[in-house]
């Protein structure tokens, strides 16, 4: 298919001829073409642009179905972007996962090689010096070695999981969002100071249940670990739970929200990052394995600000039903 892009703006798009039968160019979107493009595909498409040669590939929703296309083009000399636009198939799929595959093998190694071997000295320089001491002081020595290969624990079960989760979802069932919340709450949450508010009807989504509900209790556990300090800091009403927790439906999706202290946004491209944690004894896996998961089910998750000034987490791209009603309910406290 040739097609045009005048200005070389990536929301333009017009087809020139169309001979390629696997793409429906009757479905292609006359306006806003990068609205149509996945979320986490947008910046690939307007970098490709903004280069010399263009040859990029990204998800775009056509017939309401995501599928994978090839644009390759070129500048002219008036600055219009002229090329082709290719299915990718099935291939470049498979070819996008095994590469993300290996970038989380490598990412796996670096955080193996670096994470672990901080406690692991830890450990045994404490040992080392446990049996030149005695009495009180080797104890001492010999509980910091104790706490040490704690933290190494924690860290190999959250590596563990951080890899696990990044499988794709090879089966799903249709499953009612409300109650993955409820047993996430009943895990984490019962015995907190804290309260979760459904606000409205939550939808129905594919899913696999037990993955979804890890995710859900990284994120009450993070709202409750990092929120629980004080909650925003133009907050003067703190009567009550220290942090409340507000799940509700979106257009596509749904979103978990807070009234914590909120991430600043400086910081928020970086808070799905392994090993990133701003809590003295967090392993900083939690949102990591969170975005893992969302990927898995091939939707996508972004954090901004809640309407109380805390942070919230948007899940979109999911495949779900009775999305919208708000009304308020709560769950639990």
């Amino acid at each position: 298919m040739a097609y045009r892009r005048p200005g070389g703006d990536p929301t333009r798009f017009v087809v020139e001829a169309a001979d390629e039968p696997q793409l429906n160019v009757g479905a292609f979107p006359r306006t806003g073409w990068l609205e149509a493009v996945a979320e986490s595909d947008r910046e690939r498409l307007r970098s490709a642009l903004d280069g010399d040669a263009i040859d990029v590939t990204y998800r775009l929703t056509v017939d309401d179905e995501p599928t994978w296309v090839h644009e390759r083009g070129s500048h002219t000399e008036g600055g219009d972007v002229v090329g082709y636009l290719f299915p990718a198939g099935e291939r470049f799929e498979s070819r996008r996962r095994l590469e993300r595959e290996r970038e989380r093998l490598a990412e796996f190694a670096s955080v193996v090689s670096h994470d672990l071997r901080n406690p692991l000295s830890v450990a045994v320089g404490n040992l080392e010096l446990a049996t030149e001491l005695d009495g009180d002081a080797a104890d001492e020595r010999l509980n910091r070695a104790r706490d040490a290969l704690g933290w190494m624990d924690d860290l190999i079960s959250d590596l563990l999981a951080l890899a696990r989760e990044g499988r794709t979802v090879e089966e799903t069932t249709t499953t009612a969002l409300e109650d993955v919340v409820r047993r996430a709450w009943r895990t984490v949450g019962d015995d907190a100071d804290a309260a979760l508010v459904v606000d409205g009807s939550l939808p129905t989504v594919d899913c696999d249940g037990s993955r979804l509900r890890q995710a859900f209790e990284n994120l009450f556990r993070n709202s409750i670990e990092h929120g629980s300090a004080g909650g925003p800091p133009d907050s003067d009403d703190r009567s009550g739970p220290s942090v409340r927790i507000v799940v509700g439906p979106l257009q596509d999706g749904f979103y978990v929200a807070d009234d914590g202290t909120g991430i600043p946004p400086e910081e928020r491209d970086a808070v799905f990052e392994p090993g990133r944690s701003t809590a003295d004894d967090g392993t900083g896996f939690g949102l990591a394995i969170v975005e893992r998961i969302a990927e898995a089910h091939g939707w996508s998750v972004s954090v901004t600000e809640g309407r109380d000034g805390g942070a919230r987490f948007d899940f979109t791209g999911v495949d779900c039903e009775r999305c919208g009603d708000t009304d308020g309910a709560t769950i639990g406290d």
